[in-house]
């Protein structure tokens, strides 16, 4: 998928570099010859699927895999063959990213959608606490980017925007999916410190769910491992605690909160976003450090 999104973004910077030639007549050309390729392949693939879903039972399985595939789906969309309709992908991308939204104390409504273009609303305790919409925010719009690229536009009512978090994703950098290697293999109630593209996070995992945050105590300005996980609380090696389950949050003084970073679960593996970074991600390994209230027992 990434290759072929470099793929379409070196397309797309092609297509402006023509539109931008002072030759009229060489930009007409160039969009007939643009439209019959487009139409071409097209046919190509139309042809595909039809001979496919026609095929019994085994080629109604491959049907069901090739329009279930990331790569494919781009292409049928860019040539109006996609069987579901936008309206049904964006209602399953909001399903799916759900469930992170209820760990947080969170939900997403859809308000409305008019001309391809959605307008969402974001719900729950989280709204008043601007890091954590920021990230749940986040969290959404990967979802919806990746089930509905055809979409027009889409706006998140109630993000809190009075934050440097909040400030930070205003400035629309597109943050990188980074897996978290192990962290499927976390028990419940355990978790662990690693670094993903130069951050240092914590991950942890709660009744099921997975939660990701700075590792760094926001109390005292430390890392958060050693500490321990007891239950939803995560203790800080000084003893300040904080609920991974409510974005973070300190219960002796609810206004201090740990930083969230946008996690989401993908076929199987536990994916971060984190700031777009030149060079690859360092090696990701569980700090054994982070104890449970078991161990300390």
């Amino acid at each position: 998928m990434d290759a072929l999104n470099e793929a379409g973004k070196r397309i797309q910077e092609l297509i402006e570099q023509i539109d931008a030639l002072p030759d009229s007549p060489a930009r007409a050309l160039f969009q007939q010859c643009l439209e019959s390729v487009l139409k071409f392949y097209g046919y190509g693939l139309e042809r595909i699927l039809q001979i496919v879903s026609t095929a019994g039972p085994e080629g109604k399985k491959i049907y069901g895999d090739l329009i279930h595939d990331g790569a494919v789906r781009g292409l049928l969309l860019i040539h109006d063959l996609y069987p579901v309709d936008i309206e049904t992908r964006l209602r399953e991308a909001l399903d799916k990213v759900r469930p992170y939204l209820e760990s947080h104390g969170g939900n997403v409504e859809l308000i409305d959608l008019t001309n391809d273009v959605a307008r969402l609303r974001l719900q729950g305790a989280c709204k008043s606490c601007a890091s954590s919409t920021v990230t749940l925010e986040l969290a959404i719009r990967h979802a919806i980017e990746d089930a509905c690229p055809d979409l027009m536009g889409f706006e998140v009512e109630g993000v809190a925007t009075d934050s440097a978090a909040a400030d930070a994703a205003s400035q629309g950098k597109r943050p990188d999916w980074i897996t978290i290697d192990n962290a499927q293999q976390l028990d419940n109630e355990a978790g662990m410190s690693v670094r993903v593209g130069g951050q240092h996070l914590i991950v942890c995992r709660v009744n099921g769910n997975f939660y990701a945050y700075r590792n760094n105590c926001p109390t005292c300005n430390a890392p958060l491992n050693p500490g321990i996980l007891e239950g939803a609380l995560l203790r800080c090696g000084r003893g300040h605690s904080y609920d991974v389950r409510q974005a973070g949050r300190c219960p002796e003084n609810p206004r201090v909160h740990l930083d969230p970073f946008p996690l989401l679960l993908q076929d199987g593996l536990v994916k971060v976003a984190v700031a777009r970074r030149t060079s690859n991600p360092e090696p990701q390994t569980p700090n054994p450090e982070l104890r449970t209230a078991n161990d300390e027992r």
